[in-house]
């Protein structure tokens, strides 16, 4: 007699392997994805190694050559050479206001900064979660700086040579870690993942929302746009406001609709790959689209997307802010 129970569970069995394989091979061509565009990088950062090595060897005599004059002639040569200015006391002024910094502005940065050396030991490396008592920790003039670029609510890296600089960077994505360290040369990479951290990027306007899924701040592996009429203003005549207004909030609802039915679309191949969505735009279709993103959301200030190229629209998702002391 044949086991006709049994092959329906062989069946079965063979189906879920089948789907199981297609899994995994979705994942292995996102991860090997990913890999080239690290190997990309790599490549590019071997390039740039005689730079780096120049760098490092003016940083060293600089270095060097302040160490000797000492602190005070420290703070007036500085201020000579169009460094921040300082006040009676050799203590830096305030200094400057926060600034956007693009992603390739701030790897030019770090690339400076992994060319500092100290013999002292003493460049000071600090990542301070949003409201972390790392802040009393700090050097004072540091953790002021630190405060001051928005360790309140939002993540703050800080690097400080006591003798030449302090600067605080604001990241666009949550760091993994809360720390301070001092040490020969300052440590960085946490802030180069940054740049390669994969996220859904969801700019949502009435009538027109782009969604992409960028794997770093060079590219989006994949994007689409949602477009939809939806009722820009009211008119003098015709419609009651009261009715105008519902009849445009019936649109929204309705591109929302779409939106969230494109988002699976758009991820995937990428399901298990991004780490967040950054989201902007209009705040009421925002909350409509949220629920249908099964991701944690960072929310961000993105322009409307037909008025920029894609890479521009990740200048802005990946982009840090600076403040110097």
């Amino acid at each position: 007699m044949v086991d006709l129970l049994g092959k329906k569970r062989l069946e079965e069995e063979i189906e879920r392997l089948r789907s199981r394989v297609a899994e995994q091979e979705e994942e292995r061509g996102s991860l090997e994805l990913q890999i080239e565009r690290r190997e990309d990088k790599i490549r590019k950062l071997t390039s740039a190694s005689q730079e780096t090595s120049r760098a490092l060897k003016a940083a060293e005599q600089r270095i060097a050559a302040l160490q000797e004059r000492g602190a005070g002639e420290v703070a007036g040569d500085g201020a000579g050479e169009g460094e921040e200015p300082t006040t009676e006391g050799g203590r830096r002024s305030s200094g400057s206001s926060p600034r956007a910094l693009k992603p390739g502005d701030l790897e030019r940065l770090l690339d400076r900064l992994d060319a500092v050396r100290s013999p002292l030991d003493d460049l000071l490396s600090a990542y301070i979660a949003p409201g972390s008592n790392a802040l009393l920790s700090l050097p004072p003039e540091v953790a002021d700086l630190a405060r001051r670029a928005g360790s309140l609510d939002r993540w703050v890296a800080v690097f400080s040579d006591p003798l030449l600089f302090t600067v605080a960077l604001v990241p666009p994505f949550p760091l993994k870690k809360d720390e301070a360290t001092a040490a020969g040369s300052f440590k960085t990479d946490p802030l180069r993942e940054i740049l390669d951290t994969p996220v859904l990027v969801v700019a949502a306007h009435a009538g027109e929302t782009f969604l992409g899924v960028a794997l770093g701040r060079e590219g989006f592996a994949e994007s689409a746009v949602v477009r939809s009429t939806v009722k820009e203003k009211h008119t003098k005549g015709g419609w009651s406001q009261k009715r105008f207004e519902r009849l445009r909030e019936e649109d929204i609802r309705q591109h929302a609709d779409l939106v969230r039915e494109r988002i699976p679309q758009v991820l995937e191949g990428y399901r298990s790959i991004p780490s967040f969505a950054v989201v902007s735009g209009d705040p009421a279709l925002v909350k409509l689209i949220a629920p249908a993103i099964d991701l944690p959301i960072l929310e961000a200030k993105i322009g409307r997307f037909d008025r920029k190229k894609p890479g521009e629209i990740l200048e802005e998702v990946y982009g840090f802010v600076i403040l110097r002391g």
